[in-house]
């Protein structure tokens, strides 16, 4: 009789690490599942936090003519690097060799008759690379030369030299 006992103990055993084993897969699944949900969420956090402290800068500085400062803005790391384009000056073609889509969004604008062309024809002018979840357009900046500026983001940073010049902010890296 106890050799019965003993093999349907092992049977029970065996069920147990079967259903210990789904069960701890189960916890896997979701688990990570979950971080991976917090993490998304937490890069979407970074990204908005950064287009607004970006905006805010840039329309903050503009009418204090001659104002410098030298800012450092943080973004989510997936992004390589951001473009910033004066929609009113005239198309630079070496933009089309450093991000594409900004350069066909500053052809269309200058081709617009939407408002006259330039600025207030278009929905953006900075570009992130890859491509930002949302349109980014902060107030009316301009570069020293070419009429865009495209600047390395390393490690989820970058800075930038802001020059309030009145009726816009100048930019420069």
């Amino acid at each position: 009789m106890e050799s019965y006992t003993k093999k349907a103990l092992g049977v029970g055993q065996v069920f147990i690490f079967i259903l210990a084993g789904i069960t701890f897969a189960l916890i896997l699944i979701f688990g990570y599942r979950v971080i991976n949900e917090f993490l998304e969420k937490g890069e979407t956090a970074e990204f908005f936090q950064f287009k607004n402290d970006l905006e805010s800068s840039i329309k903050k500085i503009y009418p204090e003519y001659g104002s410098v400062r030298e800012e450092q803005f943080r973004l989510p790391s997936k992004f390589t690097q951001i473009c910033f384009v004066d929609l009113d000056a005239e198309v630079n073609d070496k933009l089309c060799e450093e991000n594409v889509y900004a350069c066909e969004v500053w052809r269309d604008a200058k081709t617009s008759a939407k408002a006259g062309g330039g600025y207030d024809a278009a929905d953006e002018n900075v570009f992130l690379t890859p491509l930002a979840p949302i349109k980014m357009k902060v107030y009316r900046i301009s570069m020293l030369s070419d009429g865009f500026l495209c600047v390395p983001v390393r490690q989820g940073t970058f800075t930038l030299v802001l020059e309030g010049k009145g009726d816009r902010t100048e930019i420069s890296s």
